[in-house]
This record gives structure tokens, sequence and C-alpha cells, in this order.
């Protein structure tokens, strides 16, 4: 008990000087602010027609009408100050040395990237509707296969169980890459199992986001890990480049490779709630996948590109390529998304794809539905014509602010024909989108702002697999767990919080 409380001490005093700092940087523009109203009334106008130009720049310019809307409110209603704040936070993590690091790191893994032609036309032949879907990812760079089998999990405890044995089998690396990495009796097999075979030759890498897992990690950990062999690295750790907030550019990706021929993605994280060790929020309803074969290779790739963006050492990627092939079964096509893309974005659109292209169903899972206006009407739009829309989301939240937003999203959707059920045994954290049987996405990405443009993400499109029928049934096991949202009781919400859905729905994109 004494170790988790100095470890979030520790944590919460990295948070505490991290915000102190931010705190300092719009104390000193608030003070620069004043002193030129003051003593340089020129030099203040024309930083407020410059605020003016970029207000008409934000709306001419910026491919996303919300965040667009959120610096236009506050460069209104904050003169000069808002626009020099645009100038340190708002201009997007596509400028400085660090989106170029990344942004070299993307285009070298990219390179060992291959698509067989024989695959593409395979899916051609035999899904000749989904072929867009693939297209589109295949032009973003990012190769379609089969050779590949898949095991979906309901539950992340039963992930874990597998990982573990899998772990066991390592024989030439173990590449880890989770958002939040927390100690714990998760934590504890693991990191047995990883110290065991770091000491046999087996080349073990973790990769954590440091924002993520700043309270939940300890620096004695990290050196303690390094001194059992074991590479660790944090990526982006939040007390660099707050002066342009990369601080809120987060490697949200769930990653784990074995040997090159076994990955696991979905929605969980390391952490002993996502495998309901302890009931955080009540029952923890977590999904993964579990792939074996040709399709590993680009979660091989991504895991790679995200390691050497932070490391800086660039990778002989052949070293880790996949040694089997698996049975065929279905296609699969791995992608990865983040921030640095912008203004593509090949998450956001694949899933506009997949809603806009669905004949019979669409089924998602989000822990948040906090949505722009077109991601809103592409939903209404599918529903009206006919589709059956459903999205499932948490009765018990975890950020109130953020659950406050989702909730004021269900109007419009619902009147379109939507139905929304809440998740109420606990909270919904698994990321899934699935359509007509024959395809999936599942991966990281939630139905946000922040996953869509702000977060390194990954999800892999599932096409014509069996596996299908399990993620399936168990989306409909989830729905029959769950409440659906009536539109009349809805309506009949407080009117504070319709006025704080209100003000939430401006901000929401800064969440």
């Amino acid at each position: 008990m004494a170790k988790n409380a100095e470890k979030k001490i520790a944590g919460i005093m990295r948070l505490f000087v991290v915000g102190l700092t931010v705190l300092g940087q719009i104390f000193l523009l608030a003070l620069v602010v004043s002193r030129l109203k003051a003593n340089a009334l020129f030099l203040y106008i024309f930083l407020e027609l410059m605020g003016l130009v970029t207000i008409l720049w934000l709306i001419g310019n910026d491919h996303n009408s919300s965040y667009a809307v959120v610096w236009v409110v506050i460069i209104l209603i904050l003169p000069v100050f808002g626009f020099l704040l645009f100038l340190l936070w708002g201009r997007g993590a596509t400028k400085g040395r660090k989106s170029k690091l990344i942004q070299e790191a993307l285009i070298r893994g990219s390179l060992y990237y291959q698509q067989d032609p024989k695959v593409y036309a395979e899916l051609e032949k035999v899904h000749p509707w989904r072929k867009r879907m693939a297209g589109f990812l295949l032009r973003e760079g990012f190769p379609l296969y089969q050779n590949t089998k898949c095991r979906y999990f309901p539950l992340g405890e039963l992930q874990f169980e597998q990982m573990l044995a899998d772990l066991e089998k390592a024989e030439r690396f173990i590449f880890m890459e989770y958002y939040i990495l927390a100690e714990g009796r998760l934590w504890d097999r693991i990191h047995d199992v990883l110290r065991r075979k770091a000491s046999q030759g087996v080349e073990v890498r973790i990769l954590f986001d440091d924002f993520g897992s700043i309270i939940t990690i300890p620096k004695s950990l990290i050196s303690q890990l390094r001194s059992e062999q074991i590479q660790v690295q944090a990526f982006n750790p939040v007390h660099r480049y707050i002066s342009r907030f990369y601080i809120n550019y987060r490697n949200h990706q769930k990653i784990v490779v074995i040997d090159g021929n076994i990955g696991y993605t979905g929605g969980t994280n390391l952490a002993d709630e996502y495998a309901n060790l302890y009931p955080k929020y009540g029952h923890w309803k977590d999904t993964a996948i579990r792939l074996e074969g040709e399709a590993v290779w680009s979660l091989t790739v991504t895991f790679l590109q995200m390691w050497e963006a932070e490391s800086r050492v660039p990778e002989d990627y052949r070293n880790y390529r996949p040694t089997v092939k698996a049975p065929s079964d279905g296609f699969y096509q791995p992608f990865s998304d983040g921030p640095v893309n912008n203004p593509h974005n090949p998450a956001e659109t694949i899933y506009r794809q997949v809603i806009s292209n669905a004949k019979e169903y669409v089924y998602i899972t989000t822990p948040y539905l906090v949505i722009d206006n077109s991601m809103i009407d592409t939903l209404c739009t599918a529903a009206k014509a006919g589709t059956d829309v459903r999205i499932i989301t948490p009765k018990i939240y975890d950020h109130w602010y953020v659950h406050i937003v989702t909730r004021s999203n269900y109007g419009r959707l619902i009147e379109a024909g939507v139905r929304i059920y809440e998740y109420t045994p606990g909270y919904i954290h698994a990321k899934t989108i699935l359509s007509d049987d024959d395809q999936a996405i599942i991966g990281s990405i939630n139905m946000d702002y922040r996953s869509f443009n702000l977060q390194f993400e990954n999800g892999v499109w599932i096409c014509g697999a069996s596996v299908l029928k399990a993620i399936k049934d168990d989306i409909l096991a989830t729905i029959a767990a769950s409440e659906e949202v009536d539109f009349r009781s809805w309506q009949r919400r407080p009117w504070t919080v319709k006025i704080l859905e209100n003000v939430l729905r401006i901000f929401a994109p800064l969440f």
C-alpha cells in the first residue's frame, strides 16, 4: 500500500509541475497582452487584426469545423490573448521537430510494406462490395492480407490468459505497446514472463504512453526493467514540448507482437481493471483480437515506427518478419492513424465508409460518442435509408464532462432512427464497428475527436472471416445486457444539463 501511495504521489507531482508550467505560460501571455494594450496600442491593434485574419483562415481552411469553432470562439472572446494562445497551442501537430521525427519514422517504416496484387484481386472477386474499403486503406499505404487467422476475445481477462500462454512460447522477440501500463496483479504475471524471457535471450521491448501511465508507473520500474535487459521507452514525455502543447498528442495504440507471427490489438490496456481484477467502474467490458499469420507484419511495422520515432535510432525491420503462414480465413488489413497525418485521417474515413456502405445493419461499441456534425449526419443518413444502426455506450462513465457531451448527441441520432444502448453492468471500453456480417474494425479507436485527430491509433479491418460471427454474437449479447435510450426520457433531462451540454459541445475537440 505504501509503495502504491508513493507511486501515485510521484505521478501527481509530475502532473502538478506540468500543470504549473501550462498555467505559467497562460499567465505570461496574459501579462504580455495587458502590457501591449497599455504601452503598445498599435501593436495590440495589429495583433487583434491578425486574430480576425486567423478566424477567416480557420473558417475557410480548417478541415474540421468543430476544431475551427473552438478556436474562433476563444479568439473572439479573448482578443489578442486568444490569438497568441492559438499560435502557441492551436496550430496542430504537423509542425515542429517532434512531428518531423515521427513523420520520418512513419515514412521509413512504410517502405517495408508490400501489397500482393493477388490478394486484392481475390477480395474483388469474393467481396466486390468491399473493395472500396480495402482500396482506400491500400492507397493510404496499408497492405491487405490473407494467410491469417483471427480469434476474438469478448473480455479482456480472456485475452490476457491466452497472451500469457503465447508469451511463454516466445523464442525471438516480444513487442508490447500500450497507452496505460500499470503495476498490479496482471502486470506482475506478465512481468515475470518478460523477465524470464529476456534472461533467455529473447528481445523484449515495451513502449507506453507517458501521460497515460504517469500515475501508474514509477521511474524505479523503468530502471528495474532496463536492469533486467528489457528495453523500455515512454512515448512523448509530458515535460517535453509543452510550449507547443504536444502533451495533447498521445500514443493510444494497443499492440503486442510475439515472434512476428502472433499479434494482439483491441481496446485493452495493461492494467488490472481491463482484466476485471478489481471493479473500477463495475464490470469492465472490453474486447480484443489475436491475429496469427501474415497480417501480423503490419502490427510489427506500426510498433517499430512508433519506437523509432521516440528512440531516433533507425531499425532494421527485416529482422522481425513473420516466419509462418496460417490457414487463410478471410481478409485482414491493419492500419494506423495519428495527428501528423492531418488533414488525412484514415481511421475516421474508414469508419464513415463502413457506415455509409452498410446495407442491412451497422453496430458500434464505443466508450465515447463525441462526434462532429459531419459524423452525426453520416449516421443519421444511414438510419434514414433503412440501415439498422445501433450504438452501445457506457451507462457508468469515467469522465463526467465527456459523458455529458456523449449524451447530448443522442437526440438527433434517435430522431433519425439510430438506436442507442447504454451498457448497465459497468463500463464498456470496447471499440468495434461491425456491418452486414462481412466486415468489422477492431482496435484502439474511439468515436471521438481525440481518436480521429489528436492521438496515434491503430485498428484492423476484417472482411469475410469466420470470426465475424463471434463478434456479432457478442455485440447482440451486450445489447441484451444494456438499456435502450428512450427519446422522451432523454428530452426530460434538466435545463441546467442542457445548458452545460451546449457549452461543453463547443469545447469538445479539446477534451
